[in-house]
């Protein structure tokens, strides 16, 4: 018996398929802005990708393994176009992913994909020197099938059914009858609110993609230090102010050098660098300070910094794996990051030099902070921009080596707010 519509399941699945079509076009759209968000929008564009290339070779199981509606008679022309569209549309929904996969494992910098953050998807076995090759056909593809065989196959579909009046639209909409009435599949809810939801779904993932970044700390209310305030007198005698000084100076020796407390909630150790141009910051959570400091006996001051590197945070988890491999900080090796500052001296009002020691990726090699610093009582508010050059370090290696992807220097931005007793 001859078939009047589409199995149901083909039906269903084509409107799944041109809905995932189009929202990668949208994606695609919005891989254009470079924010932080992007290395997310990517990751969701290569699962999204693989999951049409899944569906394709589902939909074609079901084309063989049910007898499609005999084709709709017309010019031989015409009909002609309608199978080549048709194999077109089939030919780049494969096509499309496959390059895609081809591009991704050929780029000079590899980057993991998880499926969907769960399924790991292995990189093809093909040499870096194809990837301009696959880069080109994957926009090729994409071209075609947007700028071609969709307004052909919108267009086509829509002369059937307006002007040539017939059932060409008609058997391959989801409804509860055989043929339904556009109308009537149109608002059939048992297949418009479930795609209304799964298109939806995808569309608020990706602008909450949008910028995404490890968030910036709440602003912390500074405690309220007491301070008492006393009054001058006009004039001192000579004998007084000897007596002042030397009482001062005996407790200045006496007294300890201040140690800090940190303040977490009010404090941060970010970074920032790039990835193709995207800017990328990230943080990390996980800290321990040890702080002796005093401005008026440098000399006695230090400080150690102990980073857990397990706790970087980049805004993307698979991104954030990657920065914990062996690639790059390999935390199962070197868990730490130190820093010792034995040496301080003043450059300027409320600024200062901490000159000491890095230790990262097991390599320990000198480093300079300069900061600024502000005291207010018992608390303290340290800020400090600097660069570091992550390759003196080794972080980065095998292709993470190349620095047209990952520029060398990273930047490092500080805030360190701390109270003593």
């Amino acid at each position: 018996m001859t078939p009047a519509t589409y199995h149901r399941a083909s039906r269903y699945l084509h409107w799944a398929m041109a809905a995932l079509i189009f929202y990668m076009v949208f994606l695609g759209w919005t891989l254009e802005d470079k924010d932080g968000g992007l290395f997310s929008r990517y990751q969701m564009h290569k699962s999204v990708g693989f999951l049409i290339l899944l569906l394709t070779f589902v939909r074609i199981g079901l084309r063989v393994a049910y007898k499609a509606p005999p084709e709709i008679e017309g010019p031989k022309w015409q009909m002609a176009a309608a199978r080549a569209v048709h194999i077109g549309f089939y030919v780049l929904m494969i096509g499309l992913p496959l390059s895609g996969w081809a591009l991704v494992s050929t780029a000079k910098v590899p980057v993991p994909t998880l499926w969907f953050g769960v399924v790991p998807i292995p990189h093809l076995p093909l040499g870096h020197e194809t990837h301009e090759v696959f880069e080109a056909l994957h926009g090729l593809f994409a071209k075609l099938i947007f700028y071609v065989l969709i307004p052909l196959h919108v267009g086509a579909a829509l002369m059937h059914h307006f002007i040539h009046k017939d059932d060409t639209v008609t058997r391959m909409l989801p409804g509860l009858e055989p043929k339904p009435t556009l109308l009537q599949s149109a608002l059939n809810v048992r297949w418009l609110v479930p795609a209304v939801v799964v298109v939806g779904a995808f569309v608020l993932a990706t602008f909450m993609m949008r910028g995404a970044s490890v968030p910036e700390p709440a602003p912390v209310a500074a405690p309220e230090v007491e301070t008492v305030a006393s009054a001058e007198p006009e004039a001192v005698t000579s004998e007084s102010t000897s007596s002042t000084e030397s009482a001062s100076s005996s407790t200045e020796v006496s007294a300890a050098v201040p140690v800090w407390t940190v303040s977490k909630a009010a404090s941060y150790i970010h970074f920032a660098t790039t990835f193709n141009g995207e800017a990328i910051k990230g943080g990390f959570g996980g800290y321990t300070a040890d702080i002796t400091f005093d401005p008026q006996r440098l000399d006695q001051s230090k400080a150690t910094v102990v980073i857990d590197l397990s706790s970087v945070n980049s805004g993307d988890s698979t991104r954030d794996d990657t920065l914990k491999s062996d690639s790059f900080f390999n935390t199962a090796a070197t868990p730490k990051a130190t820093f010792k500052a034995t040496t301080f001296t003043q450059t300027g009002p409320d600024k200062y030099l901490a000159k000491g020691r890095l230790t990262l990726h097991g390599q320990t090699k000198p480093f300079d902070l300069p900061f600024t610093l502000k005291i207010n009582g018992k608390q303290a508010v340290m800020t400090a921009t600097a660069k570091l050059n992550r390759l003196d370090y080794g972080v980065g290696s095998g292709e993470w080596t190349a620095t047209d992807a990952v520029p060398n220097a990273v930047s490092l931005d500080l805030k360190v707010t701390a109270t003593t007793k």
